[in-house]
């Protein structure tokens, strides 16, 4: 009889551990999964704001048309004021905030109001940091891809 009461602890404790692993798992994947809905609009604006910066600082570096590249040096502006730093990584300077930075200084030397200082297009010294920016946007959005189950129990757990 005392071989027989160890056995149906040893089923009963192996099934409680079993039951409890389930559970942990199913609660790590449902928060996981919420929290990734919640933060979806966020990150779909983010997307859409890095890559509109990202393509007007392209169009500032390659357009020869000088009436599409003064409509993306207002947009650059606009995006560098506004909408894009809403979206980059808070707390710290990005490096998208970094890279958005560095364009505008060179942006900033761009003459901009006479007929006679008007730069001949396109401006190939713009072309470096036009990528830089795509980069540190792709950068800034692929680390958003890699955060899941993992990142969350790191956090969650410390480790």
């Amino acid at each position: 009889m005392g071989g027989n009461s160890t056995l149906e602890w040893t089923k009963l404790t192996l099934t409680a551990i079993g039951g409890t692993l389930a559970l942990v798992v199913g609660l790590i994947q449902y928060v996981s999964t919420s929290s990734l809905s919640v933060r979806q609009p966020f990150l779909a604006k983010q997307t859409e704001l890095c890559l509109s910066a990202s393509e007007h600082a392209a169009r500032l570096a390659t357009t020869k048309d000088r009436e599409q590249w003064k409509k993306s040096r207002e947009e650059f502006w606009m995006l560098y004021w506004g909408p894009l730093a809403v979206v980059e990584e808070a707390g710290t300077q990005s490096d998208v905030a970094k890279k958005m930075q560095a364009f505008g200084d060179l942006l900033k030397e761009v003459p901009q109001n006479t007929d006679a200082s008007q730069p001949t297009l396109p401006l190939d010294d713009l072309r470096g940091p036009a990528i830089d920016i795509a980069r540190a946007c792709e950068s800034l959005l692929t680390s958003k891809w890699q955060a899941g189950i993992m990142s969350w129990v790191q956090r969650w757990f410390g480790y």
